[in-house]
């Protein structure tokens, strides 16, 4: 891992395979982060807990303190949802990417090197570069699917298109406590609906179709319902005006 020069520790990385081009900034990244810190000859190494007394310090706070700086957290409220029980397991991680804008868009994808730019468009609509923002809100294909969700428990309301806002602001649109499990699996329905449709369309040469997608994501919430919460789905009206 590394070697004393003289009186200076430097570290040596070596690795298992070759690495991919697009790999090779997080690598000087991280250099960069450990070249800052190494041994130091007559000294021992430590961990300083500030403010608190304990006998030993628990592994996953000092990773979560590591790498607090280089991944945003999301604010309490978000995370909540995202973990929420009632979200089946398969979508827990679509949400939380989503919640973090960490979905493999085109534009990450393209910035990583992976693919070229003419490979990156949105799928649903093939005319503007596919981002986490535009592949769940900003798309007209998207946006639509939404707003036939609102429409359908009877409801209207502006949103936002940048997705940890959106998601407060989602669950904000029902007051009634009893309503707000079946509203937050919806929410994480409609995430995880848009994201399989899109590798649907990007993968397997599906052709985008709004009715359709509307009418299957109507019918995967219910069914999510009776496997998560054991009843069916109320019926949308009873759920007008957050009532």
């Amino acid at each position: 891992m590394g070697d004393w020069i003289g009186s200076s520790w430097v570290w040596g990385l070596q690795w298992r395979r070759h690495l991919f081009d697009w790999e090779n900034e997080d690598v000087q990244a991280l250099q960069h982060i450990i070249h800052q810190k190494g041994p130091k000859r007559d000294t021992t190494d430590g961990i300083l807990w500030k403010n608190a007394v304990a006998v030993s310090y628990p592994t996953k706070d000092i990773t979560d303190k590591l790498s607090e700086s280089l991944v945003p957290s999301l604010p309490k409220s978000v995370a909540s949802i995202v973990w929420q029980k009632f979200i089946p397991p398969r979508a827990k991680l679509i949400v939380w990417l989503a919640n973090k804008e960490r979905l493999k868009t085109g534009d990450l994808l393209v910035e990583k090197g992976i693919i070229p730019p003419q490979d990156a468009n949105c799928p649903f609509c093939g005319m503007f570069l596919e981002s986490n923002s535009h592949i769940l809100f900003v798309c007209r294909f998207s946006w639509s699917a939404w707003m036939e969700i609102i429409n359908w428990w009877g409801l209207s309301a502006p949103l936002h298109n940048q997705p940890s806002k959106f998601s407060i602001q989602w669950l904000g649109l029902v007051n009634r406590r009893s309503h707000k499990d079946i509203w937050t699996l919806t929410l994480g329905c409609v995430f995880w609906s848009l994201w399989y449709e899109r590798n649907q369309i990007k993968f397997k040469r599906k052709t985008p179709n709004l009715h359709n997608f509307v009418l299957s994501l109507k019918i995967r919430i219910g069914i999510w319902a009776k496997e998560m919460m054991g009843s069916d789905i109320c019926a949308p009206n009873v759920i007008h005006n957050g009532y």
